[in-house]
C-alpha cells in the first residue's frame, strides 16, 4: 500500500475490505452499438487486420479492456503494450468473435443505448484530457493516461444505501484489481484506484494519478474542485489548463459526432439498434462469402461466388465482368461461368460514361437507372438492363489496391436504389471477388509472359552457378588450411550457407508458382539468431559503432519450418535494425518461448533498435512497398518482403515505435 504524509482530510478515507471490492463483472457497462457497426463493417470478409482497427476499439472502453486483458494473458514484455500491440496478439479472429458475440448481446438488450451516450461523452473527454496533459507535461506514457481516463467509468457504481463516495471508491478498485492481474508495473491501476480519494492526498501521488485525478474531475458532472487547485496540482497556470480542457473536450466531442453520424445512431422503439441489426448481417454474409471464395478451385470461381449472391441475396441477376486489358486499355466483357452466352463489349473508360466505366474510374460502385421514357443513363447501360428486362445496372469495381475489372449486374430501381447506398459493402464484394479473379489480363507484346521469366531464370541459375562452385570450393581449402583456427573456420562455415542459399534464392526464380518451393526441417532458433548476428557484425557494424546483444531464452523448442525464409527474415530486420540506430546505438535481439490464451504454443522473436521512432502515420503502412528514401541500392521493399516470408511461415508480425526504442515483433507457432 502507498504511504502518505500525514495531512489534514476534509473527507476520511475508507479501505474497502477485500471482499468488498470484488465487483461482478455483468455490471460492467457493455461496448457501444456505434462502435460495434464500425467494427462489424471494418471487419467483415477480411483475411488481414485492417489498418486502422486500433483507432476504432480504442474508443471504447469496453471493447478496449477486452483486448489488453486478453493480449495480458500471453504478451511476455515488461512494459504495458500499446492498444495496436494487444489487438495485433489477440489476432483476426479472435476479435472477429468478439465483435459477433457483442453486436448479438446488444441485440438481446432492452435498454436504449442512447441513455449511455453521456457516460461515453465523458469516458472521451476524460481519455483526451488525461492524453493532452501528459503531452503537456511531457510525461513518457501519454498512452497510459488516455487508457486511464477511458476506462475510468467502466463500471456504475452500483445503486444501494452507501454515500457515493464509498460507491465510487468501490467501484474503482474493482476495476484496479481487474487491471492489478495484468502483472505490469504500471501505475494504470493506481491511477484509476485513487482517482475519487480526496485532492489533498494528491500531493504525494505519482504523476499518472494526479493526471488522472485532474481529468476525471474535469469531466466528472458534479465535482467542484477549484481549477486553480488542480492547476496547482500539476504545476500549471489554470488558464493554460483550462485552454487544455476546452481544445481536448472539443476533439473528443468531434470522435463522438463521427460515430453517432447518420443512420448510425437510430433506433427501433424497443431499443434494439437498427443499423446494428444491418451490420451484423452484412458482416455475416462477407463472412459466408470470403469462406466460400477461399474454398473454390478455379480462378473465376470468386466472381460466380458474388455473382450468386447478388442474384440470391440481392435479387440482381445477369451478372457480366469486364476484364482490364492492359494492352489496349479497355474493359472487355467475359462470361462469370464457362460456356455462358455473353455479348462482346469493349469499352474506354477514359471515355466512355457507362457505369462500369465510371466504376473503374471512380474506384467506387455506380447505379444507373433507366427512365420510364429510356432516358437517365448510358445507352450501354440502356441496353444492358433492356437484355435483361431491368430498370438499371449496378457496376463494382473488381481489386483492391489495383483495378482488374468491373462487376456488372442488372436489377430494378428499388432493389439498385437499397443496395447502392451502402457503398462499404458493396466495395469489399469487389475485393472479394478480386481473390482468384486474376487469371486472364492480356500482356502487351513488349510484355515477358512468366513462362518467359521462368526461361529466362533458369539461363540465369545455370551462369550463377558456376562462380558459386568455384567459390565454393576455394573456400572448402581456406577450412581446410584454418582446421585449427575454430572461429575463422566457423565464420567459413556461415559464408558457406550463405552461398547455398544463393544457389536456392534463384533456383527458386524457376519454379513454376504451382510447385511447392519450401522445405521444412529442424531449426535452432537460437542457433540460427548467432550466425545472422555474426553476418550482420561482418557489415554494418564495422561502419558505425553499434552495440548488438543477444537474449536467447534456453532450451527452447525447435521449430519445423523453411530455415531459409526464416533465415531471410529475420536477416532483414536485424540488418534494418542496425540502420536505423544512430552511432552509439544498441540493437538487441531476443527470443522467447509463449503460450498463448488459445493454450497454443509460439516462439517470439523481438529485434529491437535505439535511435529515432517511427512516426505514428507511418506505423499502418510500414510493409507496405514504398518509394525507398536511402537511395544506392535500396528499393524499399525490405519490409513488404518480411510481410511476404511472415505470411509464408505463418508468423504474424508487428512494430511498435516509441520514446526512442523501435521493436519488431515476430510470433511464430511452435507445436
Amino acid at each position: 500500500m502507498a504511504i502518505f504524509r500525514a495531512v489534514s482530510l476534509s473527507v476520511p478515507i475508507t479501505i474497502m475490505p477485500e471482499e468488498r471490492v470484488q465487483q461482478p463483472a455483468s455490471q460492467q457497462a457493455p461496448a457501444h452499438p456505434a462502435v460495434v457497426v464500425h467494427l462489424l463493417d471494418a471487419l467483415a470478409g477480411e483475411c488481414e487486420l485492417p489498418a486502422g482497427i486500433a483507432a476504432i476499439v480504442g474508443v471504447d472502453p469496453a471493447m478496449t479492456l477486452w483486448a489488453m486483458s486478453t493480449a495480458a494473458l500471453t504478451r511476455r514484455e515488461p512494459c504495458l503494450p500499446t492498444l495496436a500491440e494487444s489487438i495485433e496478439c489477440v489476432g483476426l479472429a479472435s476479435l472477429k468473435t468478439q465483435v459477433m458475440n457483442t453486436a448479438l448481446d446488444l441485440l438481446g438488450r432492452r435498454e436504449r443505448p442512447a441513455e449511455r451516450v453521456q457516460s461515453w461523452r465523458q469516458a472521451l473527454r476524460c481519455a483526451q484530457l488525461g492524453e493532452g496533459i501528459a503531452r503537456d507535461l511531457s510525461h513518457p506514457q501519454p498512452f497510459e493516461a488516455r487508457l486511464a481516463g477511458l476506462l475510468h467509468n467502466l463500471w456504475p457504481p452500483a445503486a444501494s444505501g452507501w454515500n457515493r463516495d464509498t460507491l465510487l471508491r468501490e467501484r474503482d478498485a474493482a476495476l484496479a484489481a481487474q487491471l492489478d492481474t495484468w502483472n505490469r508495473p504500471s501505475m494504470l491501476p493506481d491511477a484509476l484506484r485513487y482517482q475519487h480519494w480526496p485532492l489533498e492526498v494528491m500531493r504525494d501521488a505519482s504523476t499518472n494519478v494526479q493526471i488522472q485525478w485532474v481529468a476525471r474531475a474535469l469531466t466528472e458532472a458534479g465535482d467542484r474542485s477549484s481549477l486553480t487547485d488542480l492547476a496547482d496540482l500539476l504545476g500549471m497556470t489554470p488558464e493554460h489548463l483550462s485552454e487544455l480542457q476546452v481544445s481536448c473536450h472539443n476533439q473528443a466531442d468531434n470522435t463522438l459526432s463521427d460515430f453517432l453520424n447518420f443512420s448510425k445512431a437510430l433506433y427501433v422503439a424497443q431499443g434494439q439498434p437498427l443499423q446494428l441489426h444491418h451490420s451484423l448481417v452484412r458482416f455475416v454474409s462477407l463472412e459466408q462469402i470470403a469462406n466460400s471464395v477461399k474454398t473454390g478451385a478455379g480462378k473465376i470461381d470468386s466472381l460466380a461466388v458474388i455473382a450468386r449472391h447478388l442474384q440470391t441475396t440481392h435479387g440482381l441477376d445477369h451478372a457480366l465482368f469486364f476484364r482490364l486489358d492492359k494492352a489496349q486499355a479497355r474493359l472487355v466483357s467475359c462470361p462469370i461461368l464457362a460456356d455462358e452466352p455473353y455479348p462482346v463489349i469493349c469499352i474506354d473508360p477514359s471515355r466512355s460514361e457507362a457505369a462500369a466505366a465510371m466504376a473503374f474510374q471512380w474506384r467506387r460502385p455506380v447505379t444507373a437507372v433507366v427512365e420510364t421514357n429510356g432516358a437517365g443513363a448510358c445507352l450501354l447501360d440502356i441496353q444492358l438492363a433492356r437484355m435483361a428486362r431491368r430498370e438499371g445496372v449496378m457496376a463494382i469495381p473488381v481489386g483492391q489496391s489495383v483495378i482488374r475489372g468491373v462487376l456488372v449486374a442488372c436489377g430494378d430501381r428499388d432493389q439498385l436504389s437499397a443496395l447502392g447506398e451502402d457503398t462499404l459493402y458493396l466495395t469489399k464484394l469487389g475485393m472479394l471477388a478480386a481473390c482468384e479473379a486474376v487469371g486472364s489480363v492480356t500482356t502487351g507484346s513488349g510484355a515477358q509472359t512468366p513462362s518467359a521469366w521462368r526461361n529466362h531464370a533458369r539461363q540465369l541459375t545455370h551462369e550463377i552457378n558456376n562462380p558459386l562452385g568455384i567459390i565454393k570450393n576455394y573456400l572448402a581449402l581456406l577450412r581446410v588450411r584454418l582446421e585449427s583456427d575454430g572461429v575463422l573456420s566457423d565464420e567459413l562455415r556461415i559464408i558457406h550457407e550463405e552461398l547455398d542459399r544463393i544457389t536456392r534464392i534463384v533456383q527458386n526464380l524457376a519454379i513454376h508458382e504451382n510447385e511447392d518451393r519450401s522445405t521444412k526441417t529442424e531449426v535452432d532458433v537460437n542457433a540460427l539468431i548467432v550466425d545472422l548476428i555474426k553476418v550482420a557484425a561482418a557489415g554494418l557494424m564495422m561502419q558505425k559503432r553499434v552495440q548488438i546483444f543477444e537474449r536467447l531464452e534456453e532450451r527452447l523448442p525447435r521449430l519445423h519450418c523453411d530455415r531459409d525464409k526464416l533465415k531471410q527474415l529475420l536477416l532483414n530486420l536485424i540488418l534494418n535494425a542496425i540502420e536505423a540506430t544512430g552511432e552509439q546505438g544498441m540493437v538487441t535481439v531476443e527470443s522467447h518461448h509463449l503460450v498463448n490464451h488459445k493454450m497454443e504454443r509460439q516462439l517470439e522473436i523481438l529485434v529491437s533498435n535505439t535511435g529515432q521512432a517511427i512516426a505514428p502515420e507511418l506505423l499502418p503502412h510500414l510493409f507496405e512497398p514504398v518509394e525507398s528514401t536511402k537511395g544506392g541500392e535500396h528499393a524499399g521493399l525490405g519490409l513488404a518482403i518480411v510481410r511476404s516470408l511472415a505470411a509464408d511461415l505463418h508468423a504474424a508480425i508487428a512494430c511498435h515505435s516509441n520514446n526512442g526504442l523501435t521493436t519488431f515483433r515476430v510470433l511464430l507457432p511452435a507445436g
